[in-house]
């Protein structure tokens, strides 16, 4: 019986070759769609799963509060949380704190003796320092070394794989000793190289007691700390989250505002790449809710390849009505038939599923350049790529498909009256030509809402890298600070800019400590002198010299700029290197000038009504202590990160200390390549010993909206497969209704019907029912573009274009489907289509 059932559906299959290859290519395609985004879904959902007792471990974050009210967030906390957690609390196990190697230096210059007795320098910028206790919360294997003990002593250095084969290439790390910025260490393990799947991407790890204890380790400021806990078996993250502010009040009560300004809580380390978007992430995370809408798409792209099988195979019913005429009158029964259509169904899925996953197979590359990610790889190394649930999710794919687009027609088909066909009297179904039009209504609906959302993803984008960000980021080099210095360092740095001056092509230079297109990492507290305390609000300190505003263009609104000898002898003014954060040789000591700048944003929240009204007016603001100065300045807003977030309140400072985190030169953009040699050359004179690293200022900016460009390329993409699985349906119910027609078509052109006329004739219907998808679909357009722009700062506004590009898109698709169909047998002679059975 199942050959039979075979028989009959393979011989269908080929009697109806069109058909047939429309309906196998869509499903096909669809189910390549779902299985990529499954594939990728899987790998996002994946990230640091890979840990022992992963459901034991909790990253703390800090988060500012301004009156109750949670202002911001850092993934980043004080260096006291993780030792105290430890300690008053049983429920901790284990803590583990990370820092970037930026804590103690702007940049990291390995050297080493390579195997051939040769002295080579790099900079490594994926380093961290961490607590002894750090393998003991994470699980990354090792390859050589134990890992419990690998950072108990100070100079320890652990690597991955992949630095140790670049440093000691097959020979074994263990024992061998590396300089970092000049200081020994000694290589105590080596582990496998971090998954892609991790949150914490790393080259080489080293222990805290490094560095020393000049960093107060202890200090309940300084939040440049990623902290993680270890909790014991048993213990209810809610109830231990419950005794955190009694826990703050205890240690930070004290401090002046400070109680009202910290909060903790527990965040789940496999939340971390989905669902955390806080200040200061290690590394650029995922968003689930990008994840939940490329698995919607993935769900419509598959709906539209069904429905193209359900149009298809309800308008081929009147062909079918006579076999099932003939096989009822023979004695089959409605069950033997709705199997039979089923089987049906069944054979073109196997087939596109065969077809899909070639297709999968071969678009995987692809798909990977288009999302960033080797999901293969990730898939691979975490036991995911081809696991049960990979091959439940396709076999309940097709099985839904084979239940939802074979049983319709299967129902419809066995149900005909056998007498009524085989007398000629079966007619088409109004009812069924209605459902046809509401499914392709449907598909028009899906790909309108799609073109919509790409035209607006596409403008919004755009709109946000060609605005003004305030300042003039093209033809500026920033060349990374040295990390290697003495007590010359300050000559060193003024000899450099003497250089600089000698080359024609630098047109200015300025030394900083952050960089437009860098997330300010450390807010801290302001408000004017005359206020109490509760009037504080927050700002950045941000450090600069008295050029800054010249080489990157920026307008000051009131008042004048630093002059050179107007510098912040503020020792303990943090930076974003903190080099020197903790070496002031008394709380609150200095010499010089009192002088800041502050920007439009924090003139506002300071509580000034114009700029000018700022000048000359005292500030009492936090850096390490509390200090007093005198604001010289206002600046012009500008865009410090992406147009994504709002203006930042920042404060400037000119310091004293000359460890600058870049050097910024503006050039002419004439010889390049000769500048950048001479810019080489003068900086291994100025500060020999350290790598010479650069990069453009633009390019540095415009990587914030990597993963935006890439959302657009997948929406993009998913878009037009959307649409042309839309068009193959179409092409599909286009050849029928013109097989279907053609006698009708060759009355009407002896009676001297047009060519146009025919093709009118047969186009109206599509036009008709895309105007009525398209008012469906109008109003969910406004409504979720409206909602998905408001997530931006800055945003286009609901532009014209994101409303009328869909339809007029589908009009030229769909029409030119139909045309291309049509035009053949309008041509035809009515001869031949009068004698046509």
């Amino acid at each position: 019986m199942l050959r039979s059932y075979f028989l009959v559906s393979w011989r269908n299959l080929l009697r109806n070759k069109t058909f047939s290859i429309i309906n196998i290519a869509g499903l096909a395609i669809g189910m390549m769609v779902v299985l990529h985004i499954y594939r990728f879904v899987t790998a996002e959902q994946s990230y640091d799963a890979f840990h022992k007792d992963v459901e034991r471990i909790f990253r703390v974050p800090l988060a500012y509060t301004e009156n109750g009210d949670i202002v911001r967030s850092s993934a980043a906390n004080c260096p006291a949380v993780g030792p105290m957690l430890k300690e008053d609390f049983p429920e901790v196990e284990y803590f583990t704190r990370l820092a970037k190697s930026e804590i103690a230096s702007p940049s990291l210059t390995v050297s080493y003796t390579n195997p051939a007795g040769q002295s080579v320098a790099f900079n490594e910028f994926n380093f961290f320092y961490a607590d002894e206790g750090f393998f003991s919360v994470f699980s990354f294997p090792f390859v050589e070394g134990d890992p419990l003990t690998s950072l108990q002593k100070a100079g320890s250095i652990v690597l991955t794989e992949r630095v140790k084969k670049k440093y000691f290439a097959d020979e074994s790390a263990l024992g061998k000793t590396m300089r970092l910025n000049q200081s020994a260490y000694i290589v105590t393990g080596v582990m496998k190289d971090v998954p892609e799947n991790s949150h914490l991407q790393f080259d080489a790890i080293s222990s805290f007691s490094t560095v020393g204890e000049r960093f107060r380790y202890d200090d309940w400021g300084w939040p440049a700390f990623y902290t993680y806990v270890k909790l014991a078996p048993g213990v209810d993250k809610a109830n231990l989250e419950k005794k955190f502010p009694a826990f703050v009040r205890k240690y930070v009560g004290n401090q002046e505002n400070d109680e009202n300004r910290y909060a903790f809580d527990l965040q789940p380390v496999t939340e971390i790449h989905l669902q955390s978007n806080l200040a200061i992430e290690q590394s650029v995370n995922g968003s689930a809710r990008t994840i939940r809408f490329i698995s919607l798409l993935g769900i419509f792209i598959l709906a539209i390849a069904w429905i193209n099988y359900i149009n298809l195979s309800t308008a081929k019913a009147i062909e079918r009505a006579k076999e099932v005429g003939l096989r009822k009158v023979s004695g089959a029964s409605r069950k033997q038939l709705v199997i039979q259509f089923i089987f049906d169904a069944c054979l073109i899925n196997a087939m596109a599923l065969v077809l899909a996953i070639v297709f999968l197979t071969a678009t995987t590359p692809a798909f990977e350049q288009l999302t960033g990610k080797h999901i293969a790889t990730i898939l691979f190394t975490s036991g995911d790529l081809y696991t049960f649930s990979f091959w439940f999710w396709i076999i309940a794919t097709v099985l839904t498909g084979i239940l939802v687009v074979g049983l319709y027609p299967a129902l419809l088909l066995s149900s005909f009256n056998p007498a009524l066909v085989l007398k000629g009297k079966f007619t088409k179904s109004k009812s069924g030509t209605a459902l046809r039009k509401s499914l392709v209504g449907f598909q028009y609906v899906i790909s309108i809402f799609l073109i919509a959302g790409t035209v607006a993803v596409s403008r919004q984008i755009n709109f946000m890298q060609s605005q003004d960000l305030g300042y003039n980021k093209d033809q500026v080099l920033v060349m990374r600070g040295p990390s290697v210095y003495d007590s010359t360092f300050s000559a060193q740095v003024n000899f450099f800019r003497n250089q600089l001056k000698t080359i024609p092509a630098v047109e200015n230079f300025s030394a900083n400590s952050a960089l437009p297109g860098h997330l300010l990492p450390y807010p801290n507290t302001i408000r004017r002198a005359d206020q109490p305390v509760d009037k504080n609000t927050s700002y950045y300190p941000v450090g600069i010299d008295d050029n800054f505003f010249t080489t990157y263009e920026m307008p000051l609104v009131a008042g004048r700029n630093f002059a050179p000898n107007e510098r912040f002898y503020y020792s303990s003014l943090p930076r974003m290197t903190l080099m020197n954060f903790y070496q002031a040789p008394s709380v609150g000591a200095h010499e010089g000038s009192d002088k800041i700048i502050i920007n439009e944003k924090l003139c506002q929240r300071l509580g000034f009504k114009t700029p000018q009204d700022a000048i000359h007016e005292r500030v009492k603001f936090r850096t390490w202590e509390e200090f007093e100065g005198e604001i010289i300045g206002v600046v012009k807003n500008y865009h410090q990160v992406s147009l994504k977030d709002g203006y930042s309140a920042i404060g400037y400072f000119y310091p004293s200390y000359d460890q600058w985190s870049f050097f910024s030169a503006r050039i002419n953009g004439h010889d390049l390549p000769g500048t950048i040699e001479q810019l080489r050359k003068s900086y291994a004179s100025a500060f020999p010993g350290n790598a010479f690293e650069y990069f453009f200022l633009d390019d540095y900016f415009n990587n914030q909206y990597k993963d935006d460009q890439q959302f657009k390329q997948i929406f993009t993409v998913l878009t037009a497969l959307a649409i042309v699985i839309a068009c193959l349906g179409l092409l599909g119910l286009a050849l029928f209704s013109v097989s279907q027609r053609l006698k009708e078509i060759g009355i009407r052109k002896v009676l001297g019907a047009s060519v146009s006329s025919v093709l009118i004739l047969f186009s109206k219907d599509s036009v008709r029912l895309l105007v009525i998808s398209y008012a469906v679909t109008l109003p969910f357009i406004w409504f979720a573009v409206d909602s998905w722009l408001n997530n931006f700062a800055f945003h286009i506004g609901m532009e014209w274009i994101i409303f009328w590009v869909p339809p007029v898109c589908l009009l030229v698709v769909s029409l030119s489907t139909v045309v291309v169909i049509t035009l053949k047998t309008a041509l035809m002679s009515p001869v031949i289509s009068l004698r046509s059975e």
